[in-house]
């Protein structure tokens, strides 16, 4: 019997990478970050188109418009994260978020993100003192 590609002695002689990754959904976006993104954008849209169609007396076209825009949001933000993730380990555009929150100070992870050296702060060398031991002592 021929041996199947991937297939050794009747033994599997590989391991799939992504047996547990969670499968991409919509624009290079997993379910989970679908589903946060379109949260978030709901509860920005659905308010603020409301709040500005209310002295118009068309507040209830105010959902319309918030859920039309939710999916505006949805395409763009799975073509920036498309483009954030691409060529990068999976998991790895999440440290990228954090470290932007940590440098516009809306959250602290605890990346370093300067660089910088230290120094003895002393402007002449430290002379060294001779310490007698207990068999120099013993000697004289």
């Amino acid at each position: 019997m021929a041996d199947l590609e991937g297939m050794k002695n009747g033994e599997i002689n590989y391991i799939p990478d992504r047996l547990i990754a969670d499968p991409v959904v919509f624009r290079g976006m997993t379910d989970s970050e679908v589903v946060f993104i379109v949260i978030t954008s709901l509860m920005f849209w659905i308010p603020v188109s409301v709040l500005i169609l209310m002295p118009f007396g068309f507040s209830i076209f105010g959902v319309a418009i918030g859920s039309g825009l939710t999916i505006g949001t949805l395409i763009l933000a799975g073509k920036q994260l498309t483009r954030i993730k691409r060529k990068q380990p999976d998991g790895l555009h999440i440290v990228f978020f954090k470290r932007q929150l940590q440098r516009k100070g809306l959250a602290r992870f605890g990346f370093i993100d300067e660089s910088s050296s230290w120094d003895i702060r002393r402007s002449s060398p430290v002379e060294r003192i001779k310490v007698a031991t207990e068999e120099e002592d013993s000697y004289s």
